[in-house]
């Protein structure tokens, strides 16, 4: 998707029609729009939004028409606003238009609904789609626009803790995951579907099992959106700890307990972690070994038994070869003739009689050091659990101590005479303790799923015994084991290719914050989706808000040259279908200082084959314009009227393109 221009009419501010035009080349591939504050930057950002997905973020969302024109429109006519934009996707030319008409009446304006209409243009073909929501959220899903018109205000938000989840979105999205938990999710519909076909052409007993099975489903259906509840009740207060820890660290007087209580919250996280390291290994060390715990009994009576039974012990030390040969050659081994019937003759018999089998003397030899090896691995085996053990104990301590001073920091912030402290401590006191609760019901309610999805699972073994089956419910059976190979293979696709795109966005999105921030820090997409920022050293660091903006455009930037990657491909599979996408951004410099503003202006257009940026003039002076002016194709100044100051006795925002000289 590139954008070729943007007309607004009598929308909000932007009085009569006023029209960009963006550029379309690949060198000087960025427009840019200059306002200063109050003049329309904010307003022309969300026209973007509003054309394509009719929602408006700006006060008074409903007042799209300008007043001015509303107030010069006599009584009992109507008056319209709108925005058209056009667009080009996959070889196709688009012109989308939105609008809405309202009637003045002499109390009241009424605002009609908006109408959309989009029209696509190909091989000089038009024609009018019927379903404009449909095709524009294939070309650009709603879930995205925030990251392709974006407020760089705001954008920060990315790269804090509660910005994971749409971090999580927009990968699924752009990455194509969210098009296999789909075909999984309708494979699955299909799978429950022949189920239901399987009750009413199966016997009574299958269709007693499936009816068993269908309520088991909506128990768990039930149950995973109570769990789903939970999370985003715990994700709610987590995100409130963190601002009452933020607030806390920003008083005097609290600043120092709160970023000691910090500390020892990241100490007692890495001793819990040591503790499960421990206790994993424990548990691994007994599921392996711990049988020696209880064989070494019988080891004992097996080696006392071979050696008590000492009268009939053969004799060993001598070959029973030996002594057949010495037989054969009638020679004594004293050197004497064995004649039959001499005393030599029956001795060497009788010595015959006591010498062991050469194969049975070997297993008794060997079996006498395995014993030995039991008994050494089982003094071993409890050398290590009493060492596992102790090193258990002594981090279980640890944490006792540490779990002890953090209470010790609360109770200190809650006794101090400032209110403010005092009020903030005591409500994270109150989180903490509604985030406990939230864990008991998640845990709860996890262990339930545990046991639906067990009971499920003897159901379906049940239900693959039945044996009366007639033709249409085996061939309906047929098709429900069908659905469930499907499923269980297109999951393990996910899983794969979850991995692959963990590691490819990693390294994208490395290469992009290397570029953009000047210190040594790498960025890191953790496994819950979080951005988080690590020093030298492997720790996460506090970022300033400069450094936050920088990070999420990282990560967009990210995304938007992948799915550019993707879309280039020769060679995709149905979830590597990618795209080309503008970056569309509202004051990408504000919160910058100056070396990191020249870092973003320097590397920018490499982002997207199209950027579009509005900017003030405080923001776009010096490093910025040093950077970008060979990169621009177009460029526009919004000019504002202010109604104080100037004839004309209203409030309006004109369009005006800068020209070149």
């Amino acid at each position: 998707m590139l954008l070729e221009s943007i007309k607004l009419f009598n929308f909000r501010q932007y009085y009569q029609e006023q029209c960009i035009e963006f550029s379309q080349s690949s060198t000087r591939n960025v427009t840019v729009i200059h306002g200063e504050n109050g003049a329309g930057k904010t307003a022309l950002l969300n026209a973007f939004i509003w054309c394509l997905y009719g929602t408006l973020n700006l006060p008074n969302g409903k007042n799209i028409i300008n007043e001015h024109a509303i107030s010069t429109t006599s009584e009992n006519s109507e008056v319209e606003g709108s925005v058209t934009l056009k667009f080009t996707s996959n070889g196709k030319k688009y012109t989308l238009i939105r609008k809405v008409t309202a009637k003045k009446s002499p109390k009241d304006i009424f605002y009609y609904d908006p109408e959309v209409v989009l029209e696509y243009r190909e091989d000089g073909q038009s024609e009018i789609i019927k379903n404009p929501t449909v095709e524009i959220g294939r070309i650009l899903p709603e879930d995205l626009r925030s990251y392709f018109f974006f407020d760089g205000e705001r954008i920060d938000n990315l790269s804090k803790e509660s910005g994971s989840e749409d971090i999580k979105r927009a990968i699924k999205n752009i990455m194509g995951l969210e098009i296999l938990e789909r075909a999984i999710s309708h494979t699955e519909s299909a799978r429950k579907k022949f189920r239901s076909d399987l009750k009413n052409v199966g016997d009574s007993k299958t269709a007693n099992l499936i009816e068993e099975m269908e309520k088991l489903d909506q128990q768990m259906i039930d149950f995973q959106d109570q769990e789903e509840l939970q999370k985003e009740n715990l994700r709610a207060t987590n995100k409130q700890i963190k601002e009452v820890e933020d607030r806390l660290k920003q008083i005097e007087g609290a600043k120092q307990l709160q970023e000691l209580r910090d500390q020892k919250i990241n100490q007692l996280e890495e001793i819990r972690g040591v503790i499960k390291d421990v206790r994993k290994k424990l548990t691994l060390l007994i599921s392996k070994n711990g049988y020696l715990a209880f064989s070494h009994l019988v080891a004992q009576k097996a080696e006392k038994f071979i050696r008590s039974n000492k009268s009939q012990k053969p004799i060993t030390g001598i070959k029973r070869h030996f002594i057949e040969s010495l037989v054969e050659n009638r020679t004594c081994i004293c050197g004497a003739e064995l004649t039959e019937g001499s005393s030599h003759w029956h001795h060497i018999n009788n010595l015959m009689s006591k010498i062991s089998n050469d194969q049975v003397e070997n297993k008794t030899f060997d079996f006498m050091g395995d014993l030995k090896i039991i008994t050494e691995k089982k003094k071993n085996l409890f050398s290590e659990m009493k060492q596992l053990k102790a090193e258990e104990l002594s981090n279980l301590q640890e944490e006792k101590k540490l779990n002890e001073e953090i209470e010790e920091i609360s109770l200190q912030l809650a006794g101090k005479d400032s209110e403010e402290i005092a009020e903030l401590e005591n409500r994270r006191i109150q989180l903490i303790e509604g985030k406990s609760e939230i864990d008991r019901k998640i845990g709860g309610i996890t262990s339930k799923i545990e046991e639906i999805t067990k009971q499920n699972k003897e159901k379906k073994d049940e239900q693959s015994k039945v044996d009366k089956i007639e033709i249409k419910a085996k061939l309906t059976q047929k098709r429900m084991d069908t659905c469930e190979q499907l499923e269980k293979a297109m999951l393990k696709i996910l899983s794969i290719r979850e991995k692959q795109v963990r590691i490819q966005l990693q390294d994208k999105i490395s290469s992009v914050y290397s570029q953009f921030l000047r210190k040594d820090y790498t960025l890191k997409l953790s496994a819950s989706y979080e951005l988080n920022v690590l020093n030298s050293i492997g720790n996460i660091v506090g970022m300033s808000q400069g450094e936050r903006q920088i990070t999420s455009l990282s990560f967009i930037g990210a995304i938007v040259d992948i799915a550019r990657e993707q879309f280039k491909k020769e060679n995709k599979q149905g979830f590597d279908e990618g795209g080309i996408y503008p970056l569309v951004m509202d004051s990408p410099f504000g919160a910058l200082d100056s070396d990191h503003r020249e870092r973003i202006a320097k590397g920018i257009h490499k982002l997207a084959d199209q950027v579009i940026v509005i900017v003030s003039t405080s923001q776009w002076k010096g490093e910025v314009e040093n950077q970008m002016h060979t990169l621009i194709g177009k460029e526009y100044k919004l000019s504002y009227n202010d109604p104080r100051t100037s004839e004309q006795q209203y409030e309006f925002t004109k369009v005006e393109e800068v020209k070149w000289s």
